[in-house]
């Protein structure tokens, strides 16, 4: 198998790069952003309903048009200019945040949360696949790096930041910040330097990424082993309340986040998770992690030490940015944004799903159970998928035929 990587540079590189640099610095502003008006609009639906159903339904509007975005009209994705698809976009996220900042009332929160949810999903698409046609291979996993931290640390000052802007001063305050967070990325999307666009033909059908994944060995142990990993990816959030109480619980709470944000942070820069074999030995030590979180639960262990646990579990998740690196070196760049749409599919069904049926084996056989099911799944995928022993075809073309 021919699984090498180039020597992954520093962080400073992807500043100096124009294409890397403003990609990342949109992506900051946005998720920053994003996570202000997440606060916002959970705390006004909680608010305006006076219940946790309000909340609920503000995160379940969210799901179906971003499913919708990656399935049904994925193959959109990657007809219009990238640099043109993402300012439009953002512009389009400032136009909808607008919406319940001008009527904080809960209808047009719940609307607006839904699709802001397919405009999430369709730019996370995009931008993979400008990562993919325009960022040279070796700064790939650095940008997917940073992008990832910027996520998690974007979700734990964002919520906390809007949480306290909409109690002190209003939720309106908070979801002006967000629209001004679009706008702002917007203009640095905008500064993207103009590439000649690749000739990418006519609008595939919807189960084009599919069939590309599907084509791909490789690509399909990889996926294999993404839908495997988000299967528990909200299982240290789902557990905690029930694991910790008092001061521990939020520390308990955020540990995952925490410990995938230092990963990523530290492994974007080395090159060994470029790599396939580093992704399949990243993705074991999470099937570990989520064992020992098991056996900690089962022995009844102090809240620290399911901290660190968590902590554990939040970091073997961050081995996904090399997935993302390993995706956009294989699959064809001019149909980039589809593939990424459809990972970004299975990823919103297999993480619903999986947090459903984890949860229910929590509370019928305990959290221990529920952690040693998700350890026990993870690492039976990567016994059986193992693409680090297939052979490296190389970039697919694009499937023929509609």
């Amino acid at each position: 198998m021919t699984d090498t990587a180039t020597p992954v540079p520093g962080y400073r590189a992807l500043f100096r790069h124009p294409v890397a640099a403003r990609l990342l610095v949109a992506r900051g502003v946005s998720e920053l952003g994003d996570f202000v008006g997440l606060a916002a609009l959970l705390l006004l639906a909680y608010d305006q309903t006076d219940s946790v159903l309000g909340p609920a339904a503000v995160y379940a509007a969210r799901t179906v048009p971003a499913l919708l975005v990656a399935t049904v009209f994925s193959g959109w994705l990657d007809v219009p200019a990238r640099r043109t698809m993402l300012v439009g976009l953002s512009l389009a996220g400032a136009v909808l945040i607008a919406v319940p900042a001008a009527a904080p009332r809960p209808v047009p929160a719940i609307v607006a949360a839904g699709l802001l949810g397919a405009v999430r999903a369709a730019y996370a698409s995009v931008h993979v696949a400008i990562t993919a046609e325009a960022v040279e291979a070796p700064l790939r996993l650095p940008l997917f790096g940073l992008s990832a931290f910027a996520n998690q640390s974007g979700q734990v000052v964002g919520l906390l930041a809007g949480a306290g802007v909409t109690v002190a001063l209003g939720p309106r305050v908070a979801l002006v910040i967000d629209l001004v967070s679009f706008l702002l990325a917007a203009v640095v999307l905008a500064g993207l330097p103009v590439r000649r666009q690749e000739h990418r033909g006519p609008r595939p059908p919807a189960t084009a990424g599919i069939r590309i994944i599907a084509a791909h060995p490789v690509l399909r142990g990889v996926a294999l082993l993404t839908l495997a990993t988000v299967l528990s990816g909200g299982l240290p959030e789902t557990l905690a309340p029930d694991l910790a109480s008092g001061g521990w619980r939020p520390v308990v709470l955020a540990a995952s986040s925490f410990g995938g944000a230092v990963f990523v942070l530290v492994v974007g820069r080395r090159g060994w998770l470029a790599r396939v074999t580093g992704q399949v030995v990243a993705a074991s030590a999470l099937a570990a992690a989520l064992l020992l979180a098991g056996l900690l639960v089962a022995l009844d262990a102090p809240a620290w030490a399911l901290a660190v646990a968590n902590a554990l579990v939040g970091a073997g998740g961050g081995w996904l940015i090399g997935a993302q690196a390993t995706f956009a070196r294989l699959a064809p760049r001019e149909r980039m944004g589809q593939v990424e749409a459809t990972i970004v599919a299975g990823n919103i069904v297999l993480s619903g799903v999986g947090i459903f049926l984890l949860g229910g084996v929590a509370v019928l056989l305990g959290p221990a159970a529920a952690y040693l099911a998700a350890g026990v799944v993870l690492l039976a995928v990567v016994l059986v998928a193992r693409p680090d022993r297939l052979p490296d075809a190389g970039r697919l073309p694009e499937p023929a035929g509609r």
